[in-house]
């Protein structure tokens, strides 16, 4: 998720929001018809395939557990049965991976990957 971010410069409710039918794998963007077209480079085509693995519908990215039976169809892999990956969580995640890379050992916010360029190599608070 972490690529697919930085690569595409989406918006995090975006890139949450997508589903695995809305990806063009090979052409790097999503297909046809889906709302704000996006594409993205090699770092999140590289990756996207490993993280799909054995699923073709539902959500792209998914929590890692399975989803309570209240979860409506749309937000639950029909595979895994897990649940669409929350702002919340993806941002808690987000944080605890990049606390050792963060000076000030907070860890960094969703926001830096927005911030970022992908000619960039500098990663702004």
């Amino acid at each position: 998720m972490w690529h697919l971010l930085h690569e595409t410069g989406a918006p995090v409710e975006r890139v949450l929001a997508l589903d695995i039918d809305h990806l063009d794998l090979p052409g790097r963007r999503t297909r046809a018809g889906a709302a704000a077209p996006l594409s993205w480079g090699s770092g999140a085509a590289r990756l996207l395939p490993m993280l799909l693995a054995g699923r073709t519908a539902g959500p792209v990215f998914v929590t890692d557990r399975r989803a309570p039976a209240t979860t409506p169809t749309a937000d639950r892999c029909p595979v895994t049965g897990q649940g669409r990956l929350s702002y919340r969580r993806a941002a808690e995640l987000f944080t605890a991976a990049t606390r050792p890379l963060d000076p000030t050992g907070r860890g960094w916010t969703l926001l830096v990957l927005r911030d970022r360029t992908p000619r960039s190599r500098t990663i702004r608070r």
